[in-house]
């Protein structure tokens, strides 16, 4: 469709847009979305491009389009056309583009010989994703006697029924190029399918074919000798079968050959296996094709027999090459110098893509790692000079032993994304130019060791979600980034993060893109004030209660400087009297945010969002000005007080020393000898105490020497339960509250609560620790928002393969790093 460069508004009508470019020089009615169910009629009649899209029109009627005798491009896509009037394009000699896709238009009923007459001199048809499954039998027969008029047709988009008929018309649209097939019900395709459609087709698209296996006969593409692309991709019809399609093709030049994903589990038998293996035979058409761009994904393919897959007569030609979501090992001993070969001549190979192959045996003829790689046994694959992009990610590559990457030294790699890999699989850059480094779901310490490698490079782009980078934040410290001044993008999302060193990311001066999403963060970090180039900074799903002026003064300068996105959505978002400038911020900011009506908290536990309470400032606080006042009269009066009271202190000051020193001589004496009964007191609600003895107790209790204190176990009957709390809690040296969906209506974990702050005050109680399990952050009790000040939280995974952080961090918090023998 029209896509306007640079536009002058001239008006606004009351249905549409209309806008003039300047480039091209053509008038342009947008009217897109605007809830029509009529053709409007007060709009320019010089109009070159009308679009009508995303409306409620159902019928066109005769003379609609009369008056627009310029029109070039219309655009009825996604309304609800069922009726087309014979003469509905009167008029519209000039029109060149005409898309009626995603509407109710019945193939076999709307199209008359007459509709397209006045429109002999269209180029682009698109009459697409119109049709419903037909349950035709004999066949279906298309409409050439209306489409057969359009003789300067190149590019035609069509449903394509179970058993399609196409007539003698089509072959009339002797410059037609591209014929992609949409909504597609396809059973079966034979060889005189497409015996009427011109041999000009170069283009040839059918795609997302799933309701039916598609049967096809070998010489079905025969009618179509100039074909460059073709697109199969998504169609149920097996990889087998679909390579066989390419005979007409041998020898020949091709842009594009994609049979991604052709192949499904549901079709498993003896001559089409799902689990297939590559042979000469299945590649013998492909392997003469001088192709461009090759996408074999997700087709159950587990191996590949020598001189198959990479015994291309024409590796040479090669950009882009896909192999994602299969099952076979790339490289092994008896493949190792093919495959050499192979990359060797593919000197044009720009894009590897072999994620998401899951190869979790091992492999008896794997190349060893302990050799040298100019030995003959060295475990090396050489990759193309030529390579910009390779994605690993998703990989499961156990061989023993492992294998070897080379990258060339002269290199063009760019692009490198081995995210949740799990492989002995090593990679050698001696030259790295890479500017995008995508290593989500490995451990932090591997990504340290790979960010030192990028010191002082051209790096642009960083994704290290869920890598653990809360730990190399306490490991490292400031040096966890250090030398990455190139860094315009760094996504570190998923990670526990709950505190950022001082000048973490001070190393990034060019930072512009900051993604931290589903992290711990109780405030955005201070420190990205520094930072004068971001336009996008995305804190969602963190235990933000606000935003500070700071960080809201600062995004509205970025905002003015260059442009400024800010999401925040997800985050536990406090309304009171603290929080009113950001409430007011919200509603009244140019930045972009993702949301202006956020969720939040009253004082009272009330939920509501942020534009609730904007629109109700003065009705929800109203008493805050009073408590500003309140608050001022304090200070001034505590200000006198304290004033006289330091005046007392310096008439007296030497018998106050004296007694101070004793106080604290005494206390310190007391402190030393302070012992507890318990280690831990356990706060927890209902029938989670069963996990506690199944789960806590061996691991505290009997691994790590602790004493718990577990109030249905040791309390004895009959006594005050609010003073047996009480004593327990004071004389414990920590607090586990187990926070579950039991605690947010418990009144017994509120008196606990109020009792640990008292302990924690008065420095009785060292640590106060809250555990989550089954319930998530935001809907904490709003109660405990009082201690996050001085509180640690541990979120219980669901995983139970995710343990081992969990436990390692609450044995610091319990143990101080001491867990008895």
């Amino acid at each position: 469709m029209c896509t306007v460069i640079q536009c002058v508004e001239l008006s606004r009508l009351l249905e549409c847009d209309i806008q003039y470019d300047v480039f091209k020089t053509i008038t342009i009615a947008n009217c897109s979305n605007r809830g029509l169910t009529s053709i409007p009629k007060n709009i320019p009649s010089h109009i070159s491009v009308l679009d009508l899209s995303l409306n409620e029109l159902s019928e066109i009627d005769t003379n609609s389009f009369v008056n627009y005798t310029d029109l070039q491009v219309l655009n009825l896509t996604k309304n609800q056309l069922n009726s087309l009037s014979r003469k509905a394009f009167k008029g519209l000699s000039k029109l060149s583009v005409l898309d009626m896709s995603h509407n109710k238009l019945d193939l076999s009923q709307e199209y008359s010989a007459e509709l397209f007459l006045p429109i002999q001199n269209l180029t682009t048809l698109d009459i697409s994703n119109n049709m419903n499954q037909s349950g035709d039998v004999t066949g279906f027969n298309y409409p050439d006697h209306a489409i057969s008029v359009l003789r300067e047709l190149s590019f035609l988009a069509i449903d394509i029924m179970p058993t399609p008929k196409f007539g003698s018309g089509f072959s009339r649209i002797t410059n037609l190029k591209e014929l992609h097939f949409q909504s597609c019900y396809l059973k079966r395709l034979e060889n005189k399918t497409f015996l009427t459609f011109s041999s000009s087709v170069e283009v040839l698209t059918l795609r997302n074919c799933l309701l039916y296996f598609v049967t096809t006969e070998v010489d079905v593409l025969l009618p179509f000798p100039n074909l460059r692309v073709i697109d199969f991709s998504g169609t149920f019809m097996h990889l087998k079968p679909a390579l066989q399609l390419l005979n007409p093709y041998r020898y020949a030049n091709m842009t594009t050959i994609n049979f991604g994903r052709v192949s499904y589990p549901i079709r498993d038998s003896s001559d089409l296996p799902f689990s297939l293996t590559i042979t000469s035979d299945i590649i013998k058409h492909l392997k003469t094709i001088c192709v461009k761009n090759l996408d074999l994904s997700e087709n159950g393919i587990v191996e590949y027999e020598p001189g198959s897959l990479f015994s291309f007569d024409h590796p040479e030609c090669l950009r882009h090459l896909l192999f994602k979501g299969n099952r076979f090992v790339l490289y092994n001993l008896e493949k190792r110098d093919e495959l050499n070969l192979f990359f060797k001549k593919a000197i044009r190979l720009k894009y590897l893509d072999y994620s998401f192959n899951a190869v979790n045996y091992n492999i008896k003829k794997s190349l060893t790692s302990n050799v040298n790689l100019g030995s003959s046994e060295a475990s090396y694959v050489f990759l193309p000079t030529s390579l910009e992009t390779l994605d690993i990610s998703y990989t499961v590559l156990n061989t023993v032993p492992a294998v070897w990457l080379i990258v060339p030294e002269n290199n063009n790699l760019t692009f490198l994304d081995i995210s949740y890999s799990n492989t002995t699989l090593f990679m050698s850059i001696p030259n790295i130019q890479l500017t995008t480094f995508i290593s989500a779901g490995t451990r932090y310490d591997f990504a340290w060791h790979e960010l030192e490698k990028f010191q002082n490079s051209s790096l642009k782009k960083i994704v290290l979600k869920n890598a653990h980078i809360n730990n190399g934040i306490r490991t490292y410290g400031n040096r966890f980034f250090k030398d990455l001044a190139s860094v315009v993008s760094l996504d570190i999302s998923q990670n526990d993060i709950w505190y950022f060193t001082d000048d973490l990311l001070k190393p990034m001066s060019n930072l512009a893109c900051l993604y931290l999403t589903q992290n711990l963060l109780s405030s955005i970090p201070v420190q990205i004030i520094g930072h004068s180039y971001i336009k996008t900074l995305d804190v969602r799903n963190n235990l933000l209660t606000s935003v500070n002026s700071t960080i809201t003064n600062w995004a509205d300068k970025m905002e003015e400087l260059h442009g400024m996105t800010l999401n925040l959505d997800g985050n536990a978002f406090e309304c009171n009297c603290d929080t009113v400038d950001f409430i007011r911020w919200i509603q009244t900011t140019k930045v972009n945010l993702d949301n202006r009506s956020y969720i939040c908290k009253l004082s009272n536990g009330t939920v509501i969002d942020t534009l609730i309470a904007y629109n109700s400032l003065y009705d929800l606080f109203a008493d805050c000005k009073n408590t500003m006042w309140l608050t001022l009269a304090s200070s001034l009066l505590s200000t006198f007080v304290t004033i006289s009271l330091l005046l007392v202190v310096y008439s007296k000051r030497w018998k106050i020393i004296f007694s101070v020193y004793g106080i604290i001589r005494r206390t310190v004496e007391r402190e030393v000898r302070k012992s507890y009964q318990y280690d831990v007191y356990m706060s927890y609600e209902g029938e989670i105490v069963i996990w506690i003895k199944d789960v806590l107790v061996p691991k505290l209790e009997t691994e790590w020497g602790l004493t718990l204190c577990i109030k249905d176990r040791d309390f004895l009957s009959g006594t005050s339960l609010a003073d047996t709390e009480a004593e327990s809690i004071q004389n414990s040296r920590s607090i586990i509250f187990l926070i579950t969906p039991e605690s947010k209506s418990s009144r017994d974990c509120l008196f606990e609560l109020d009792r640990a702050k008292y302990e924690k005050i008065t420095k009785n109680l060292e640590r106060i620790i809250v555990i989550t399990k089954g319930i998530t952050i935001i809907d904490i009790p709003v109660d405990f928002s009082y201690i996050w000040n001085y509180a640690y939280l541990i979120q219980w995974p669901k995983d139970p393969g995710n343990l081992d952080d969990t436990w390692r961090k609450l044995e610091i918090l319990v143990t101080d790093g001491f867990v008895a023998n």
